[in-house]
């Protein structure tokens, strides 16, 4: 096959360039985050064939699985509730009495609980940081997406967000659970007119076909253990006094990441179910 050094190789071996840059991340990334694309690439796989046998039931999310990342959703804020409550103790009824370091240790672990509190989003935020697209700004695209999603089985849209970058997905985002549409314009300007309506499709599938990371207490979850891993991980370890504190928050980090592997298996399913089925009905 004809090479040119200026381009990446287009191949089966390296998966018709779909994903030219995996071979480095699986060097670059840990051993958690390799188990991760592990799971996703095996589960996508064998969910992919179910379907195209069109097997009685394929695909569909298990009622276990469903069950075990809503009791994961609530451990996680839980421990956030927990870390709060005990905060309030420490600071509140033992401030008075003057014992100690424990009123400090109780604005701590306030402090903690706040930083660690369930993330819903903010569609305000969202309209103040990025390019946001009302209904009155596009009505055309609004329409199209309304038809889009009338086909795949939910409702449309409430606000997009245009981005430079070659991807699109949706979110969910408040209380509200206000749906939201990324969408960027390399990828958008590149399509044409019938594989935008698929990549919207897919989009939607999400909502149509019950993807549990899209929902407000698993969704809020996920984003939780995002921050508990940066808070244990972000930090450098150049000198022996981080090196000390990377030692005294590795149990804690592996059970983070413990935690994120579980409910990334419990949700996996219903994830890929929602992309695939998008793609089937289309």
């Amino acid at each position: 096959m004809p090479v040119d050094p200026r381009f990446v190789v287009w191949c089966a071996a390296c998966g018709w360039n779909a994903d030219p840059e995996a071979g480095v991340r699986r060097q670059d990334t840990g051993l958690f985050e390799r188990v991760r694309s592990g799971m996703a690439r095996r589960h996508g796989e064998q969910l992919y064939a179910e379907l195209a046998r069109a097997e009685p039931g394929a695909g569909r999310p298990a009622g276990g699985a469903r069950v075990l990342a809503s009791l994961l959703a609530l451990l996680v804020h839980g421990v956030t509730v927990a870390l709060a409550a005990a905060g309030l103790w420490l600071w509140l009824l033992t401030a008075r009495w003057g014992e100690g370091l424990q009123p400090v240790i109780g604005v701590l672990l306030l402090g903690l609980a706040v930083l660690l509190r369930p993330r819903f989003g903010s569609t305000a935020r969202l309209r103040k940081s990025e390019t946001v697209l009302e209904r009155s700004d596009a009505p055309h695209l609004f329409a199209l997406l309304d038809e889009v999603a009338a086909a795949v089985g939910t409702r449309g849209v409430d606000i997009v967000v245009v981005e430079a970058d070659a991807n699109a997905g949706v979110r969910t985002h408040g209380l509200r659970q206000r749906r939201v549409l990324w969408l960027g314009m390399s990828l958008w300007a590149v399509l044409s007119p019938q594989e935008r309506v698929a990549l919207l499709g897919h989009e939607f599938g999400h909502y149509a076909h019950g993807d549990t990371r899209h929902s407000l207490l698993v969704g809020s979850a996920l984003r939780t253990l995002g921050e508990w891993r940066y808070v244990l991980t972000g930090f450098p370890t150049t000198s022996l006094l981080e090196q000390a504190a990377g030692l005294l928050t590795l149990l804690p980090r592996w059970g983070v990441q413990g935690l994120i592997l579980l409910l990334d298996q419990a949700t996996l399913r219903s994830s890929r179910r929602s992309e695939y089925q998008g793609v089937f009905r289309k």
